[in-house]
C-alpha cells in the first residue's frame, strides 16, 4: 500500500497511481472523478453497483490509493470538496488556477505560465509508457492513419498530420466531419484512427472513431482525463490533465497538453528508426527551403 501525501489533493493522488490501477479500479477512479460531488453520500455498496464493479474491486482501490478504507477515502473527499467550496464561497482564486476580473494585467504571464506548467504535470502522470509504446508501434506499422478533430482539437489535429507527413507516414485529416466519417467508413485492420477531443464527448467525434472502429482500423484518442464516451471506442488513450480555470480553460490549457500528446507520439516514431525517419525530415526540408526564394 503507498503512503499518502496529506497535501494532495483526492485528485491528485488518484492521477499520480493511475497508471498502477488495475483496468477494473480504473473504472472505479474514473466513476469517482466524474462524480466527486456525490460519492461521499454513496456507501460502498452503491458505488460498487454504479461504477459495474464489485465491492472488493472499490476496497482494492482505495487501498492500492493509500487509504486505509473506504470510509477514510470518503473523510478525505469530504475535506477537499469543503475546502474548494471554501475557496469559491470567499472568491479567494487560486494563482495557478483561475483568473478573476479583479486580476491586474501585470499578473497574467506568471499565472498563465502556472496554469499551463500544471496541466502539463498533470499530464505527464497519466502517461501509460506501455500504451505510448504500443501506439507508436500502431503508427510505424500502418498503412493510413487518419486523424480527427474539430474545433480547437482540429488545429492539433492538423499539426499531427503536418508532422507525420514530413517524415513519409502516409496521413490525412479532415475538418469537414462528414469527410471524417467518409474517410473512417473505409480503414482496414491495416490503418490507425487518431480521435482528438478535449471533452471526449463530442458527438462528430465520438461518432466517427466508432465509425473506424467498425471498419477494423485500429484506433486512439487524445482526451482528457475525465472523458469516458470517446474511450468506449478507443484501443489506447492519451489523457491529458484535467486543470479546471474560469476562463475558457479548454482554449488555454487544454491545447498545449494535446500539443505535448502530439509531440511525444512523434518523437516516439521518429525515436523507432531513427536514422529512417531524420533521412526523410532531410530529405523534405530541402524540398520546402528550394521554395524560400
Amino acid at each position: 500500500m503507498s503512503k499518502i501525501n496529506t497535501s494532495e489533493s483526492y485528485e491528485a493522488i488518484i492521477k499520480n497511481n493511475y497508471n498502477t490501477l488495475r483496468s477494473s479500479e480504473k473504472k472505479v477512479a474514473d466513476y469517482i472523478l466524474l462524480h466527486s460531488n456525490s460519492i461521499h453520500t454513496m456507501s460502498l455498496s452503491q458505488l460498487s453497483l454504479s461504477a459495474g464493479v464489485s465491492e472488493p474491486t472499490v476496497m482494492r482501490f482505495v487501498k492500492n490509493l493509500g487509504f486505509s478504507g473506504y470510509s477514510h477515502f470518503k473523510l478525505k473527499l469530504a475535506s477537499d470538496l469543503g475546502r474548494e467550496a471554501a475557496l469559491d464561497h470567499n472568491n479567494d482564486l487560486l494563482i495557478d488556477l483561475h483568473i478573476s476580473r479583479e486580476d491586474n494585467t501585470k499578473d497574467v504571464p506568471a499565472k498563465l505560465i502556472a496554469m499551463t506548467t500544471k496541466a502539463l504535470e498533470d499530464t505527464l502522470k497519466l502517461v501509460d509508457i506501455r500504451n505510448y509504446q504500443k501506439a507508436i508501434d500502431m503508427v510505424v506499422n500502418a498503412r493510413l492513419i487518419d486523424v480527427y478533430g474539430v474545433g480547437n482539437s482540429g488545429s492539433i489535429a492538423n499539426d499531427l498530420t503536418n508532422k507525420f507527413l514530413r517524415i513519409g507516414l502516409t496521413c490525412r485529416s479532415y475538418t469537414d466531419n462528414h469527410l471524417q466519417q467518409i474517410c473512417a467508413t473505409h480503414l482496414t485492420r491495416d490503418d490507425v484512427a487518431i480521435a482528438i477531443s478535449h471533452s471526449g464527448s463530442t458527438m462528430d467525434i465520438v461518432d466517427t472513431l466508432k465509425l473506424a472502429k467498425q471498419s477494423g482500423a485500429k484506433t486512439i484518442a487524445i482526451t482528457n482525463f475525465k472523458a469516458s464516451t470517446i474511450t468506449q471506442y478507443a484501443d489506447l488513450c492519451f489523457f491529458t490533465g484535467d486543470l479546471e480555470t474560469s476562463f475558457y480553460s479548454e482554449t488555454m490549457c487544454s491545447r498545449i497538453s494535446q500539443l505535448a500528446c502530439v509531440d511525444m507520439l512523434y518523437m516516439g516514431v521518429l525515436l523507432s528508426d531513427y536514422d529512417k525517419y531524420t533521412q526523410r525530415i532531410n530529405k523534405t526540408n530541402l524540398v520546402v527551403s528550394a521554395r524560400n526564394y
